[in-house]
């Protein structure tokens, strides 16, 4: 097996730290991305793989990820972009640019970090971008003039819409592009991992529970991403939407072009 450079975030727990752990067994090299610095240097040190590097950057912060972009592109090329970063807020939260932060975190995070890696990942002789949707985008249609749920805040739906965000993105992103690089998503299964302990109340406890009930562990979910990144059955694949490696029809609102390209034009100015 070829050795590939690939880029992780939210490599530090939950999938991201399961999908990490399969890559360096397979003798790839890992950057894995993360918000807290004492828990990257934890996993180096518990890993210690020298094909394996850590990146501190709060993703909900669109000046980290510019910071973090100028270190990113110094890598001679990734081959593999794997957007996995993601957070529900039983609360609106902002950042400090005033922006919500599921938006932000779980949308704009993933646009921006592709764009920013075009040069990078074009460098590669199979380039790929793998965006972690989930399934729970069917559960709410977008709108398009409160797209940082201002009007009647929920979490649930507000981290369901960032969903559907995520597999407009993977659609439009090759030709929005006019690059070479391929884009898929998927959806992992309901995972049994830290997702959703940042919140402090009955959600939480709420969200455990259905989790020791339903769940799935975290080295199952990274099957599906672990494959979509190495296996050359998808080096010429682009714009599919994945469950359990089987390509599965997305929402209906996920095929409109015009709301496609309307949320394209709209994210690009939050990241001007």
């Amino acid at each position: 097996m070829l050795k590939k450079n690939i880029l992780i975030t939210g490599g530090t727990s939950g999938i991201g730290l399961a999908l990490t752990r399969q890559l360096i067994d397979k003798k790839q090299n890992v950057f894995i991305i993360g918000r807290n610095e004492s828990k990257g240097n934890a996993i180096l040190n518990s890993i210690k793989s020298p094909n394996l590097e850590f990146f501190q950057c709060d993703l909900s912060e669109l000046s980290q990820i510019k910071k973090i972009l100028v270190t990113l592109n110094t890598i001679k090329n990734i081959d593999v972009l794997i957007n996995n970063a993601g957070a529900i807020f039983d609360k609106r939260s902002l950042n400090s640019d005033g922006i919500e932060k599921t938006f932000f975190l779980n949308h704009l995070s993933y646009f921006a970090l592709s764009i920013g890696l075009i040069k990078k990942l074009e460098n590669s002789s199979d380039p790929r971008i793998i965006n972690v949707a989930s399934n729970a985008h069917k559960r709410y249609k977008i709108d398009i003039n409160d797209l940082e749920s201002k009007n009647d805040y929920n979490g649930w739906k507000a981290y369901c819409r960032s969903k559907l965000l995520n597999i407009f993105f993977t659609y439009s992103f090759k030709n929005k592009i006019k690059t070479r690089i391929n884009s898929n998503c998927l959806h992992p299964g309901f995972v049994n991992s830290n997702f959703g302990n940042n919140n402090q109340n009955f959600y939480r406890f709420l969200i455990n529970i259905l989790k020791n009930l339903l769940a799935i562990d975290t080295d199952k979910a990274a099957l599906s991403p672990l494959n979509l990144a190495l296996n050359d059955e998808f080096k010429n694949v682009n714009g599919k939407y994945y469950f359990k490696l089987k390509e599965k029809k997305s929402s209906k609102e996920s095929y409109n072009i015009e709301l496609a390209n309307q949320i394209w034009d709209k994210s690009l100015e939050y990241l001007k």
